[in-house]
């Protein structure tokens, strides 16, 4: 896979952001988060920024471990496995501040 730059925005906030996919992946990652973080402010009515990036962050977890859990059952694919965990990482790495700004 190759590596890719994109500008996203995520809650107002410009991000440089550098991983694997193209940029056009990046923007559908940031696009999916900033979903799941409006979904947390409907449904929660939570409005701190960091507060609904954590709160998003953890549904994203969730959605994950149940995919994982689900997947058990049947035979994933390796490279599958990988990408997820690649993503995961990812999703730590910017809810810790180390991917640019």
């Amino acid at each position: 896979m190759t590596e890719g730059r994109a500008d996203v925005e995520i809650l107002g906030q410009r991000l440089s952001v550098r991983g694997r996919g193209t940029p056009e992946y990046i923007y559908e990652l940031a696009e999916y988060l900033n979903g799941r973080i409006q979904t947390v402010r409907d449904q929660a009515r939570v409005f701190d920024p960091l507060r609904l990036s954590l709160l998003a962050g953890l549904h994203v977890v969730d959605e994950l471990y149940r995919s994982r859990e689900t997947q058990s059952t049947r035979a994933m694919d390796p490279q599958m496995l990988a990408r997820v965990d690649r993503l995961t990482e990812r999703l730590g790495a910017v809810l810790d501040g180390r991917v640019g700004t």
